[in-house]
């Protein structure tokens, strides 16, 4: 992490409800907001970490960081996905420029190989994050079954 000098640029607000981390982000946004991030969401992963959770996240503005913010953000992926996250959602709010946003977050969660998917209305993605936890919950009752010995 480096020592920066600069205010955070963009603004984020997170949640939680049960299984689901919301993050609610509007940018652009530079590594000091990348980093502030990173040390707001570690308590809130903490009380969800025990059983498999979920993310939302909510963009709007232009949600595009510097290279070297990327790559922070791709470490901050793959340590929530350690921490039991299965999936995250992503809606993007009266977005500008949409298909160069999508590909940039694409490629942030491809490189930290998280499961994600994009919507155009926050209830599908809320419906989609739902199934991803009832789709990991019985195929973990299905692994427990089948390792039962008789």
């Amino acid at each position: 992490m480096s020592n920066s000098r600069f205010p955070a640029h963009g603004s984020m607000r997170l949640s939680i409800q049960g299984q689901l981390l919301i993050v609610e982000g509007s940018g652009p946004g530079n590594i000091e907001m990348v980093q502030e991030y990173q040390q707001q969401v570690v308590g809130l992963r903490k009380q969800i970490m025990h059983a498999p959770w979920v993310s939302l996240a909510l963009l709007s503005g232009t949600p595009l960081v510097s290279p070297e913010a990327k790559e922070l953000f791709i470490q901050v992926v793959k340590q929530a996905k350690s921490m039991n996250l299965r999936a995250t959602a992503v809606v993007f709010i009266e977005m500008e420029s949409a298909d160069l946003v999508r590909q940039f977050w694409r490629e942030i969660y491809t490189s930290a190989g998280l499961k994600f998917s994009f919507f155009d209305t926050e209830n599908e993605a809320r419906d989609w994050l739902q199934s991803v936890l009832e789709n990991d919950s019985n195929t973990d009752i299905e692994q427990s079954s089948s390792d039962v010995r008789h």
